[in-house]
């Protein structure tokens, strides 16, 4: 192209002057185009969907979903009211161990600690519930010395690096972080003008973002930050109803958006990167999806409710 801009130059089709200019506006019209094609970088590409327990009793309306990175893969199955741990390997499946105790009726949210530790927010009771890796009750998450006396209703839980808990608390409207071992440290209101939070995360660099799914906004609190602040504009003409979100290890945001059986895929500045799946019943397609988990090698986990199935994807990049 520079050669091409020279001999313009030369036969004075171009004024030498101009030259410095157009290379600068050629450069600038080829770049353009990357960062529209950045959403093109990451694809969900569907390796297996798993139906059933290690019994073969199958899924019922699974609503949550975590990944370790020590390849431990645990299931809400809802409406079964029980949790299943599987190992997920070499792009592979194995077990599906039944959690069934009387403490736990409702799966909705689930999570793992560095321990290997699960927590549970059950839909029914409101609560968290901690269990071993193995599955025994070990007692709830109840934000030991909070300072404030409210009541504590949350809608979900996300845990970050250090094992800190974070509840999304949508009775007093904030978020509460708490240590490890459940003690409260901080809490964050939510901004004032609001519709209703669906879903928290913690990015790789330990900022909390939290969805309204009524106005189709992202919020984030940067780390040591008391204060949200809107992230993205209004999201509607992406998405329909946002339910969960999470990030991966390069601070990408996955939204997964409900009654669009879809995930939208943000930059860690709030820009739209694109859009992946679509609504259906054939492997790959979505139905009504709730929670979503992203491991460290890049494997996406869906629970994909309506299917009564999870999902398992790579990202290709």
């Amino acid at each position: 192209m520079k050669t091409l801009f020279r001999k313009l130059a030369h036969h004075s089709i171009i004024p030498s002057f101009h030259y410095s200019v157009l290379i600068i506006l050629a450069i600038g019209i080829l770049l353009l185009p990357l960062k529209s094609f950045g959403a093109e970088t990451v694809k969900f590409r569907h390796l297996l969907s798993i139906y059933f327990d290690e019994k073969g009793v199958g899924l019922k309306g699974p609503e949550g979903v975590a990944c370790s990175e020590k390849s431990v893969l645990i299931v809400g199955d809802s409406e079964n009211g029980r949790l299943l741990r599987f190992i997920f390997e070499d792009k592979s499946v194995k077990g599906g161990t039944e959690i069934k105790i009387p403490q736990l009726s409702y799966p909705i949210r689930i999570q793992i600690n560095s321990k290997g530790e699960i927590f549970a927010l059950d839909e029914k009771q409101r609560r968290v519930l901690r269990l071993s890796p193995e599955g025994e009750f070990k007692g709830y998450v109840s934000a030991e010395g909070l300072s404030s006396p409210s009541p504590v209703v949350p809608r979900s839980i996300k845990i970050d690096g250090n094992d800190n808990i974070y509840l999304l608390d949508i009775f007093s409207g904030r978020v509460l972080m708490l240590s490890p071992d459940g003690k409260y440290q901080k809490q964050i209101p939510f901004p004032k003008e609001y519709g209703f939070f669906s879903d928290l995360a913690i990015d790789s660099r330990g900022n909390i973002l939290v969805i309204d799914c009524v106005k189709a906004v992202l919020f984030s609190a940067k780390k040591d930050s008391d204060t949200f602040t809107p992230l993205t504009k209004n999201l509607r003409e992406y998405l329909d109803f946002p339910t969960s979100l999470t990030t991966d290890n390069r601070g990408m945001i996955y939204i997964v958006d409900e009654n669009g059986s879809g995930i939208v895929l943000l930059g860690q500045d709030g820009s739209y990167l694109g859009r992946q799946l679509s609504m259906g019943w054939n492997e790959g397609l979505l139905y009504y999806p709730s929670q979503i988990c992203i491991n460290e090698k890049g494997d996406a986990f869906v629970a994909d409710r309506s299917n009564s199935r999870i999902q398992i994807f790579t990202l290709v990049k």
